[in-house]
């Protein structure tokens, strides 16, 4: 079997979403967008975040490539772009559901005290 690891500049872009990812109101705008199109009036009464605060959230998201926006009429929506964050998204999120229930992923009681 050979072992292998991955490429240095991928892993440097993987760290670089990973952090992009540790951000509660990003979290929270990639759940939002994964419902349904908002604009940033919508997603700063729903956040009750600053505009200047939220917007540079979705910039940070834009560069990315997580979410897109377009324009209609006046108002600027934003949605998602990439299918493979829904997919992280759930996970950490299933991830967190077993944590936060002390269960391991069988659904037996994680045992803190077990000897690794």
């Amino acid at each position: 079997m050979t072992t292998r690891l991955i490429h240095p500049a991928k892993l440097d872009e993987a760290v670089k979403i990973a952090k992009l990812l540790g951000n509660k109101t990003r979290i929270q705008i990639l759940y939002l967008l994964e419902q349904q199109q908002f604009n940033v009036t919508e997603l700063q009464e729903i956040l009750h975040v600053e505009q200047s605060s939220l917007s540079h959230q979705l910039k940070e998201l834009r560069d990315y490539q997580l979410i897109s926006q377009q324009r209609v009429g006046k108002s600027v929506y934003y949605q998602l772009t990439d299918p493979h964050i829904l997919a992280t998204m759930d996970a950490i999120l299933a991830h967190t559901d077993h944590v936060l229930q002390g269960r391991a992923h069988d659904g037996q009681p994680v045992d803190v005290d077990q000897e690794i």
